[in-house]
């Protein structure tokens, strides 16, 4: 039996472990005591990290859509085939992008942002999970410059106080809630922010239950109160403050925001953990920046151990943002427009770039007439969710790299099969900006090919070829700076993982808040709001709906409720004669919906939330939003 080590596709606290294989199949997986992250723990998805690969449902050779039927071709075929489509597209005038994804390695992702830019010479490049971490992430950004965190997992067990805005962290950050509880241990407070009391929020000093409306003025309230206590240093205090202190004056005050503010001014070492939200319109940016605002102007931006961590899902949605794959940014994740940044990729690449800002994921998939896809199934993703599947199915010419057979897999035109994460090698950058190395345990099945290597192919058509996993990544180091010398810096440390050198300390922009009051979504005819809660379904990512494992809880929920449900609080429920699993009419101005309820004690009144897999089931509701406001009646 071999034992190599790896890390966690999962989510982004970037866990490692051991793969286990006998005899050229994996068998299992191990914990290491002395992996700098999960430190000998792993949650239930690391346990079962192996089955899917083992008995998911594999891709084995390339595919070609003919005459309705996808064929077995040769890989020479498929990719000349591709690039063929590919180029008569482009001289036909027709826009074709490309969707790099948060399940795909840095060097994946890298050579997909290339093949995008210097191939099919468009900004059309992005990933799934973007839509839903890209406010949170230029919210933090428009105060501190960069998105990047400041703060590491392992710091947030020595916090006297952890202020959280969550969905639910035991679940979507196993490793991070770890932390969390070894803080609590300690004594530390924790402060949780959100609609609902999640596990966590049992477990904390204070819950600040909020509704979609109000979670920006709940932490508007906390950074007034801390202004109030007057404990700052004026000398070091960021650009703004009394800007930021005027626009605050009539922002409301409770007493748990006040006793809340206390603690955080007061603390020696703070962290601040924040998942994406899905406020109503630009809400969810603002409210981001009012979060980072909050983590300045207490000054634990600058203190050692403290700082601010955004709260990511997927395994590699650092990478996919550091390697450029979105509409707007080169490599290292800089401006587009950036002279500088924008030189040095056209002088690596030997090619003059387009200089438009693509189109986002989803309006890529509605938009474009030819598409390449990498490792990734986007109806699962995007918030627009199934109707993302009903646009890809209009795309004239769809190209899929991946190692399952998803739905997006089965209507593609062209199918390229590639390795799952236990069959590459390559690098995972996690939410705290750790990079490390995925290694090969087993060896892809059939005709499968590792999708570094699929991908410097179809670049080689365009640009440039490489030889190997390490010369992009090599090149990596020259595209986005960060990564410099990466390779050598990884192989310092006993399990091949390095820091990015990104927490360097500038001056914080603390804007000012600008007009704090919003109308109300509410109206006589709509007195409810609902909300989609959550940024990603795990039930139905490959490696867990063809884990055997790890599937069953999601199965259980779709035979309890097969057409989905809306949760709602015990009091509105009992005013409109609701019982659990009654069906509900839902208006809003897009739409309507007819959907199962499921009663909840702890939602505010005047809220419904709908979990983020049976968003489908209110589309015609939410339409393009995040929250809208809606009629509730009994049928």
């Amino acid at each position: 039996m071999v034992a190599v080590p790896t890390a966690c596709p999962f989510c982004s606290c970037g866990c490692g472990f051991y793969l286990l294989a006998k005899e050229g199949q994996l068998v299992g997986v191990a914990p290491s005591e002395t992996h700098p992250v999960s430190e000998g723990r792993l949650c239930a998805r690391g346990w079962s990290a192996h089955e899917a690969a083992l008995w998911g449902d594999r891709l084995r050779q390339p595919l070609l859509q003919r005459n309705g039927k996808q064929e077995s071709v040769s890989w020479d075929e498929a990719l000349d085939h591709v690039v063929g489509r590919l180029k008569e597209l482009m001289n036909a005038g027709k826009p074709v992008g490309v969707l790099g994804s948060s399940r795909a390695t840095n060097e994946e992702n890298y050579l997909a942002g290339r093949l995008a830019r210097a191939g099919l010479q468009t900004n059309n490049v992005d990933f799934s999970y973007h839509p839903i971490c890209r406010p949170l992430l230029a919210g933090l950004e428009e105060v501190g410059g960069k998105h990047a965190p400041s703060i590491r997992l392992n710091d947030i067990a020595s916090s006297q106080v952890i202020l959280l805005t969550e969905g639910n962290l035991a679940e979507t950050h196993p490793r991070a809630a770890s932390s969390v509880l070894k803080a609590l241990e300690k004594g530390a407070h924790l402060i949780t922010v959100g609609y609902r009391k999640t596990q966590m929020a049992r477990l904390a000093s204070l819950h600040l239950q909020t509704t979609p409306e109000n979670e920006g003025e709940v932490i508007n309230g906390l950074l007034a109160a801390i202004l109030d206590l007057r404990l700052q240093d004026r000398t070091s205090v960021p650009i703004g403050y009394d800007a930021l202190r005027r626009d605050l004056e009539t922002v409301k005050r409770t007493e748990e925001v006040r006793q809340a503010a206390e603690w955080i001014a007061r603390a020696e070492r703070a962290a601040f953990l924040i998942a994406p939200s899905c406020g109503p319109g630009d809400q969810s940016r603002k409210d981001a920046a009012a979060f980072a605002k909050l983590a300045a102007i207490t000054g634990h931006l600058d203190k050692p151990a403290s700082g601010l961590l955004p709260l990511l899902a997927r395994s590699n949605v650092r990478g996919a943002c550091d390697m450029g794959v979105v509409p707007d940014r080169l490599p290292g994740y800089d401006p587009l427009d950036d002279a500088r940044s924008r030189q040095r990729v056209q002088d690596l690449w030997g090619k003059t770039l387009p200089s438009a800002p693509g189109l986002s994921a989803e309006s890529l998939l509605q938009s474009v007439s030819g598409l390449i896809v990498v490792a990734d199934d986007p109806p699962s993703v995007v918030p627009m969710g199934q109707r993302a599947m009903a646009a890809m199915e209009r795309i004239e010419f769809l190209v899929v790299l991946d190692a399952f057979i998803t739905p997006t897999a089965r209507i593609a035109h062209a199918l390229l099969p590639i390795a799952s994460f236990a069959e590459t090698e390559g690098t995972l950058t996690n939410m705290e900006g750790r990079v490390q190395r995925l290694r090969v345990v087993t060896d892809p099945p059939g005709e499968a090919r590792t999708g570094w290597q699929v991908l410097a192919e179809l670049c080689g058509r365009f640009t440039a070829s490489y030889s190997s996993a390490s010369d992009v990544l090599r090149e990596i180091g020259q595209a986005a700076p960060g990564y410099a010398g990466m390779e050598q810096r990884m192989s310092e440390d006993g399990w091949g993982g390095a820091l990015l050198k990104d927490f360097d300390r500038a001056k914080f922009l603390v804007h000012p808040a600008g007009a704090t009051g919003r109308a109300s979504l509410t109206s006589v005819e709509y007195p409810h709001l609902l909300a989609r809660e959550g940024a990603f379904d795990w039930g139905h990512d490959p490696l867990v709906s063809f884990s055997p494992t790890l599937r069953r809880d999601y199965q259980s929920e779709r035979k309890l409720f097969p057409n989905g449900f809306v949760e709602i609080g015990k009091g509105d429920a009992d005013a409109l004669k609701l019982s659990g699993g009654r069906q509900a009419r839902l208006t809003s101005v897009h739409g309507e919906a007819m959907v199962p309820v499921l009663v909840r004690t702890d939602l505010k009144p005047g809220l419904l939330v709908v979990p983020y897999a049976f968003r489908d089931r209110v589309s015609n509701v939410l339409g393009t939003d995040g929250v809208t406001a809606v009629k509730v009646e009994r049928v």
